[in-house]
């Protein structure tokens, strides 16, 4: 089979699922991971042969393709933030809004001294934010919740591969922070940033069959009359655990700014900000904590 049969014949089955470039892209990465040739040679030598040792691998990643299984489940990995990130089924995949709200949070710390910096990445899942903080900000102590087992295995996985030092512990996020047994002290953290569940479940009839039909629905979906449920439950432990001027950051569903916003001030909160992504669509929010008692590091 050559690179241009490949292309060709993952298309036909590709394109009743995405658009014609996305499609290609899929192609390319799985002709990289598996043929170990840049995805440029579809321009530059479409009559190379593939090499043999990789067409039942190509095959079989191809079937996946078909039946919507995301690429990045396929390939075993995905890459954020200059990090390479671990991903299978049952953990979710880390976006590239994501990676806007990580780049923004480093913006913000790097006013702060690095030495002394803790932070706490909720809903951790992949654990791809703990461990780009972890990397940007070598000296702090960068921590990662999560209540799902498998998702926490798959974190210090990737710890482990990127040479970082994070810290990941299992938590519920909808219930008080047992800090006795997380061995964390009140109003410690600087930061607290996560991506939680934040989608209706009445989205679920608009959205795509790679995502609604292999990510895990636990880190996606919130009760239509509740959009704001892990909000409040951040906002309450940020009260708890950030320090004075300490900064709340997370991605928000772009359909509840204002009332997030609301939330949030309702809540003791200041400075608070919603910002757009790459897409114009408001997408992350940055709050102050602030206190009037003296603070102490754990």
């Amino acid at each position: 089979m050559t690179v241009k049969e490949y292309i060709d014949k993952g298309l036909v089955g590709l394109l009743p699922l995405y658009g014609k470039e996305e499609a290609k892209s899929l192609l390319m990465m799985v002709l990289e991971h598996y043929a170990r040739l840049p995805a440029h040679i579809y321009y530059t030598d479409p009559n190379r042969m593939l090499p043999s040792s990789c067409l039942s691998d190509i095959q079989k990643a191809l079937g996946d393709l078909n039946r919507a299984k995301p690429v990045q489940y396929i390939l075993g990995k995905t890459f954020f933030e200059g990090c390479t990130i671990n991903v299978q089924e049952g953990v979710l995949i880390p976006r590239p809004e994501t990676e806007e709200l990580v780049r923004w949070a480093k913006s913000e710390l790097k006013e702060r001294p690095s030495k002394n910096l803790y932070i706490l990445d909720a809903c951790t899942g992949s654990g791809a934010i703990a461990i780009t903080l972890a990397k940007a900000f070598p000296q702090a102590k960068v921590y990662g919740i999560d209540i799902c087992e498998k998702a926490l295995g798959i974190a210090k996985e990737n710890n482990a591969l990127n040479n970082t030092e994070a810290h990941f512990l299992k938590a519920d996020m909808l219930q008080p922070p047992d800090l006795p047994a997380l061995s964390w002290q009140p109003h410690t953290f600087d930061l607290i940033i996560s991506n939680p569940p934040y989608i209706g479940e009445s989205e679920k009839t608009s959205m795509h069959p790679n995502v609604l039909n292999y990510e895990p629905h636990r880190a996606l979906f919130v009760p239509d009359h509740d959009l704001l449920l892990f909000y409040r439950a951040l906002a309450d432990w940020g009260a708890l655990l950030l320090t004075d001027n300490g900064l709340l950051m997370v991605e928000i569903n772009e359909k509840m700014s204002k009332e997030l916003r609301s939330l949030l001030a309702h809540k003791g909160y200041s400075s608070v900000q919603v910002r757009k992504d790459l897409h114009e669509k408001p997408r992350m929010c940055y709050a102050l904590k602030t206190f009037s008692r003296p603070q102490s590091k754990a």
